[in-house]
Order: C-alpha cells, then structure tokens, then sequence
C-alpha cells in the first residue's frame, strides 16, 4: 500500500531519499522561480530559456516539493533530462510559497537536496495580484465565494489574500537560503523596464547578461501567453468595495512595507 504523501515527506526531511536524488545532481536544478503566483511568472518561464544557457522543466511547474513528491526523485529529474547540457536548469513552481498543507514544509525540503539554489521571487502590486488570481480561481472553480467574500471565505483568504503577503512567504524560505541566494523583484519594474530587470536577473544566475532575442523587436517582453489567462477571461475584473479594501489593506499593509524595505524600495512604491 502507497505511504501517505505526509509520510514520504517526512521520509524526504530526513534525507532518506538521498541515494537516490544524489544519482542525479548534475541535472537537477540549480534556481527556481518560487512565485509570486499571477506575477508574470510564466512571461519570466517562457523568456528565460532564450537565453543560450538556460533550461526551463517541462512542466515548468513539477510542484515536486509538496503536492507531487509522491512521484520521486526519478520522475522529477526526468523533468530536467533535456537540460543536462546547460549552465542553468529552473523550474517556477509558485505553490511554493503558497499556504496550501502539501507545501507547508517545501523550503526545508528543497534546503535538504538542494542548499545551492539561487531563488527568484517576483512580486506585484498586492491588490492587483489579489484581483487577478481571483478572477483566474474563480475562472477555474466558478462556485469559488464571490469577491465580496475574500475576508470571510476561509480559502479565499488563504488562497488569494495569503499569496499577496509577500516578506511571510519568503521569510520561510530565508531560515534555510540566505539573501545571497535570493533575487526579488517586481512586476511592475519587469514590465516597464524589461531589458534592465532580465540583465539584473542574469547577473544574479551567474550568465551573460545577453538579452538579445529574449525580447520582441521593440525591447518588449512577448505578448501575454494565453495559457496564462486560461480560466479568467470570462470572469469579469471586480471592482473593490470601499470596506474591503480598506479591511484588506489593513491586513496586508504591514507586510508589504517589510517586503518594500527588504528589496530596497521606497514604502509608497505601491501607494498602498
């Protein structure tokens, strides 16, 4: 009988699978994109491997520390077979820092088999990440509580609100990676200054900073990935309720000014 996920897990924490994830360090991945989710992750996926020494999963998003461990370490590195030859393998899997239970423990479970990775963790104006993926969950599960509801549905405020509280999230994963190993940045400066964020990007990977071909003939990122969108283009952008907004802001505002400091950026950068 299969062991509980929970159990294979523990079993992992231990370091009892090292024999067999050390067969295959030499292809495993050396970063990750870790989130945050609905923060142009997959325009990052999607762009990174143009580079020449950059290999991206396919999936690129394997959840393997969490959700999928149950699938072992062979499955998982057969993600990466394809970049054996390069410099760089990633993967963005952004339920990493989610509070989802089957990833409570993934930093420490990476830090057991991976304690090199470089991390990128991609941030977003927290209100606009909060729309967005509530139109995209609300797109995928159309019973999901309504937009009014975000403080009171149990999910919704974990799922959606507890995303947007960035420095929490990352603060989990800086117990066991130090801020050597850990390159932030926000959407918005990826978006209006995409060549400037993909070079400080590389630079952090260890490659040339070769942007060439990475963008569109105008210095911009590639149009939206439609797969990206999938689920929400039906679900129409909700519009914030004074209270609620207020009531949200509350609760994320303290965050987001440590997150703002820690990345060395103004406190009303977001004009929260």
């Amino acid at each position: 009988m299969p062991k509980p996920l929970r159990d294979l897990i523990n079993q992992g924490l231990r370091r009892e699978d090292w024999d067999i994830a050390s067969q295959y360090m030499d292809i495993l991945p050396n970063f990750m994109i870790i989130g945050s989710a609905k923060s142009a992750t997959t325009t990052l996926s999607t762009i990174l491997p143009k580079h020449p020494d950059i290999f991206i999963s396919k999936p690129k998003e394997p959840k393997f520390f969490g959700r999928n461990y149950y699938k072992g370490w062979d499955w998982y590195a057969s993600r990466f077979e394809s970049g054996k030859d390069f410099a760089l393998r990633g993967e963005a899997s952004t339920m990493y820092t989610s509070l989802m239970k089957k990833f409570k423990r993934t930093p420490k479970l990476m830090h057991q088999y991976l304690p090199n990775l470089k991390l990128i963790y991609i941030v977003r104006h927290p209100l606009d990440r909060i729309v967005s993926q509530w139109r995209h969950y609300r797109g995928r599960h159309p019973n999901c509580a309504n937009f009014n509801q975000l403080t009171e549905d149990r999910l919704l405020r974990r799922l959606v609100i507890g995303c947007s509280m960035y420095f929490r999230r990352l603060s989990k994963f800086r117990k066991f990676y130090p801020d050597r190993q850990i390159y932030c940045m926000t959407f918005e400066d990826l978006i209006e200054n995409p060549e400037c964020s993909l070079k400080e990007i590389l630079e952090f990977l260890g490659v040339e900073p070769l942007v060439q071909g990475m963008l569109d003939d105008n210095g911009c990122l590639p149009k939206e990935n439609k797969a990206g969108t999938k689920g929400r283009d039906h679900v129409e952008i909700p519009e914030w309720n004074p209270a609620l907004k207020k009531e949200v802001l509350h609760k994320i505002r303290p965050d987001a000014k440590k997150m703002l400091a820690y990345m060395g950026k103004p406190l009303n950068y977001w004009n929260l």
